[in-house]
């Protein structure tokens, strides 16, 4: 499951006919449902889900001497992409379904963790590129895994589930290695299920569940009940992730961003409170599940970072504005200078030649002099108070 959003508004998806499936029109019409039953109305909704058609996945090698265009593929997996967006904030998760794999799921999720989705085509894509290039959608964070099995795998399986790392590497320095963490150890002893229809086990970037029910319809029906809730935790990480890599590649590109960039920025956040409300959910059963998860996945964390950036763009933008009015200050500063100079030197001017006899004298240069010298005095204030303030806010 993908953290991804729109720039603008989900058209393109919209208009898109795919050719649908049993599969997909169970799966959407089962998420839709348990949406709408479990989530309340002011958000389910603005919710859509989409099917985007089916591709091909190329579980590659994870040996790092290989470029990602150049890795050996060690089998092809038929996937399903389904896509659930928001139209009111352009947030989206896709969802890419593998049913019924035969080999090692730990070799997919360590392609997960090192950001190797590939999409087999003419050209091999890593899946970021390839939905933007098929469906305008733009890729923002880093996938999450949901492992669903019907019957539950050994301890030391799950131990790598939880480290989302292959328990049959083609490096030869880890083929033989095992995992001793006790903290993994831990999260893959900790059911945090609710109901007694399945165990799960979550990690910061899989969760691992167990539905003891061999039914299709059940068993989708139970899937949807983990996977509605983990979707509405990605598009969280979504929205953070959206607005924080642009305020990184402002920082890093040391962009001159203005006030009216900062407020798009913030504004864009602001828009996506409606997901973070902590009622969304009708019954404390999903409540709960939602609550642990979202500890797991370090949800906290990533807003801290993104708060942590924003306030560095703040003071960089406060910086920049403090220069920039104390550059104003002085040019309004010089120029009431000249200004007073200049009726200085006229009255003078005009008083020098009345006593040589030479002109009469012209009291609108005499009245000019008192005005220069309120203006100086006006700017003066203005200048001494301004500088006063920015400097308070720098």
């Amino acid at each position: 499951m993908i953290p991804c959003h729109v720039e603008e508004n989900f058209s393109t998806i919209t208009e898109l006919k795919v050719n649908t499936c049993e599969y997909s029109e169970k799966y959407l019409k089962t998420l839709n449902k348990i949406t709408k039953s479990e989530i309340v109305d002011r958000f389910s909704k603005s919710f859509q889900r989409y099917f985007l058609g089916e591709q091909v996945l190329e579980v590659l090698s994870d040996e790092c001497d290989d470029d990602f265009e150049d890795k050996p593929t060690i089998e092809e997996v038929n996937i399903r992409l389904f896509l659930s967006g928001c139209e009111k904030n352009r947030l989206a998760v896709l969802t890419v379904v593998i049913n019924d794999y035969k080999g090692n799921p730990t070799t997919i999720l360590d392609q997960v963790t090192r950001e190797e989705i590939a999409i087999k085509g003419k050209k091999r894509l890593e899946i970021g590129e390839f939905v933007f290039n098929n469906f305008n959608l733009i890729k923002n964070g880093e996938a999450k895994v949901c492992l669903i099995q019907n019957e539950k795998s050994s301890d030391e399986e799950i131990l790598y589930y939880m480290a989302q790392e292959t328990s049959a590497s083609d490096l030869t320095d880890l083929s033989n290695t095992k995992i001793i963490s006790d903290s993994y150890y831990k999260l893959a002893r900790d059911n945090v299920a609710v109901y007694d229809f399945s165990d799960i086990y979550v990690s910061t970037s899989v969760i691992y569940q167990v539905i003891y029910e061999l039914d299709f319809e059940t068993k989708l029906y139970y899937e949807g009940l983990l996977i509605f809730i983990v979707e509405l935790l990605v598009m969280q990480l979504s929205a953070v992730y959206r607005t924080n890599n642009k305020v990184q590649k402002a920082l890093e590109e040391n962009q001159s961003i203005s006030v009216k960039d900062y407020e798009i920025f913030s504004n864009e956040f602001a828009n996506t409170l409606s997901i973070w409300q902590i009622n969304i959910y009708r019954y404390n059963g999903a409540q709960t599940v939602a609550n642990t998860i979202a500890e797991r996945f370090e949800i906290d964390k990533v807003r801290e970072n993104y708060k942590q950036n924003d306030e560095l763009l703040q003071n960089i933008i406060n910086t920049r504005n403090v220069k920039n009015a104390m550059k104003e200050s002085n040019i309004l500063f010089y120029v009431a200078i000249l200004l007073f100079i200049k009726d200085f030197y006229l009255i003078v001017k005009s008083i020098v030649l009345f006593l040589l006899g030479n002109q009469d004298f012209e009291f609108s240069d005499f009245f000019a002099l008192p005005t220069s010298i309120v203006t100086l005095l006006f700017v003066l204030l203005i200048y001494h108070g301004r500088f006063k303030t920015l400097g308070k806010k720098r």
